[in-house]
Order: structure tokens, then C-alpha cells, then sequence
């Protein structure tokens, strides 16, 4: 009977020593991507492209974060861009006109207030236009599809009234899923880490933007930054990169570099 009961006890603890390593293994492999699906190269014409057009750019801190890369792809090709802060610009040239939109945790607000500002024409005729909702706009509580329906229908009543100008639809970024081994009993226990349910919430934000525009339309920043992690329930939700950021949703210099050289390939796109 003491045998029994030992090996008894022994295969248990072996399948689960063997359940728990498979989960594990499942975690890495579900949180794994090459990086060459992400590549996003600019040309130096497309940057001199960019150089020369009217650009209307509304966000908060991740599109600052976002110039700072342009900025430094552009001079890396020896291409100056000329970037201006302010709602308003008296100049009728080129340039990256960029205002602080609204206020973070406050999606609708953010759209009302892009539509307002641009419906005022105080940049005069512009070819690109853009607005950015943060990642701090969405959390697990958060009605990602009336917000997405409210955005995609302001960024087509503008497309309406302002044909000459093209808008661009952009995706909301990510923040990263923590590590460690805390977050991995977790996930074994079938709890997921906060950032799960909130990056959930923004896919289907992104997503409903990924069917109503084009590639020309649409500035997928999430695509760009995202690895795949599975939820406990299975499905495949986009995180961050860890390697693209220092503080688990701001871009960092690489990320920057990434994410500001697709900005400068939109703004070049016919």
C-alpha cells in the first residue's frame, strides 16, 4: 500500500511539475514575434515627401513621443522638418503642426475637441490630418465600441467637409504586460494581469479602425508596437513589446525611432 500511495504521489507530482512547465512554455511562446514583422522602413524621398506637406497632428505625451522619432529619422537622412506647437499656424508653408488635444481619460472629450479645433480651420489648408486617443483613454471598464464608432464617424464627417485634406485614423497604442514570476501563477490560476483587460478594450478599439479605414487611412501605431499574449480564456490580445519602452506604455528611443519613422510613411502616402 506504501508503494502504491508513493508512486501514486509521485506520478501527481509529476504531472503537475509537467502542467506547469507546458503553461509556462505556452506564455513565452504566446508572447514571442519576430521583430522583422514589425520593420517599418522610410525611405529618404518619402522623408523629403513628408518634409514638404501641411500636417495637422493632435495627441498627447505618446505623440510626443512619436515627433522625437521623426525628428531623429529625419536627421539621420539629412532631411529638416519643421515642427511647430500650437493651435494655431499663421504660416501658409510646410510643417508638423501639433497641439495638446484634450484631456487623457477622456476619449469623447479628445474627439470633440479635434473636431471643433479643425472645424475652425486654424491651420489654414492642411494635407494630413491625425489625432491620437491614449492608452490611458481605455481601461477595462471602458465602452471601446461607442468610442470607436464616435471617432471613425468625426474622422469622416471632417473627411466630408474637408476634401482636399487627407484623415488619418489612428490606432490606440498599447502598454506592455509585466513580468516575473508573480504574474505567471497568475495567469496558471487563471487571473490576468490588469493590463490584459486594457489592452483588450483598445484591440477592439483598433480593430473597428482596422475595417473602416484603409492603409492609407490609418496609422496603426498598435500593430507596430504589438507581441501577442493569450488571455485565460484563450483569445489573442496585442501587448507592447517590452523592448519598446522603459516604463510599460511611453515609447523609448527605440521605439521612438520605430513608431517615428511609420508616422513620417503616412504622412508621405498618396
Amino acid at each position: 500500500m506504501l508503494a502504491l500511495r508513493y508512486l501514486q504521489n509521485s506520478f501527481f507530482a509529476r504531472s503537475l511539475i509537467l502542467s506547469c512547465l507546458s503553461v509556462v512554455a505556452l506564455f513565452f511562446a504566446s508572447n514571442s514575434i519576430h521583430s522583422s514583422e514589425h520593420d517599418m522602413s522610410v525611405t529618404k524621398a518619402e522623408i523629403e515627401t513628408a518634409s514638404k506637406r501641411r500636417v495637422v497632428f493632435a495627441h498627447q505625451s505618446v505623440g510626443e513621443n512619436i515627433l522625437d522619432g521623426a525628428r531623429v529619422v529625419a536627421k539621420e537622412n539629412g532631411v529638416s522638418l519643421n515642427i511647430v506647437e500650437g493651435r494655431r499656424a499663421d504660416s501658409g508653408g510646410p510643417g508638423i503642426f501639433h497641439f495638446k488635444v484634450g484631456a487623457n481619460g477622456d476619449p469623447f472629450g479628445k474627439i470633440n475637441d479635434y473636431a471643433k479645433t479643425l472645424d475652425a480651420a486654424p491651420f489654414g489648408k492642411a494635407d494630413v490630418a491625425l489625432v491620437k486617443l491614449c492608452y490611458v483613454d481605455f481601461n477595462s471598464q471602458s465602452d471601446a465600441s461607442a468610442i470607436a464608432k464616435s471617432y471613425a464617424s468625426a474622422i469622416k464627417q471632417l473627411q466630408a467637409s474637408y476634401p482636399s485634406t487627407r484623415f488619418v485614423a489612428v490606432t490606440a497604442p498599447l502598454t506592455a504586460i509585466p513580468g516575473g514570476p508573480k504574474v505567471w501563477v497568475k495567469k496558471m490560476i487563471g487571473r490576468n494581469p490588469p493590463d490584459l483587460a486594457d489592452n483588450t478594450k483598445r484591440k477592439e478599439f483598433n480593430d473597428h479602425l482596422r475595417r473602416e479605414f484603409d492603409r492609407n487611412h490609418l496609422f496603426d501605431i498598435a500593430k507596430l508596437e504589438a507581441e501577442t499574449a493569450t488571455s485565460a480564456d484563450g483569445k489573442p490580445i496585442e501587448t507592447m513589446r517590452s523592448e519598446l519602452t522603459n516604463d510599460g506604455g511611453h515609447l523609448n528611443a527605440e521605439g521612438q525611432r520605430l513608431v517615428g519613422a511609420a508616422f513620417l510613411k503616412i504622412l508621405a502616402a498618396e
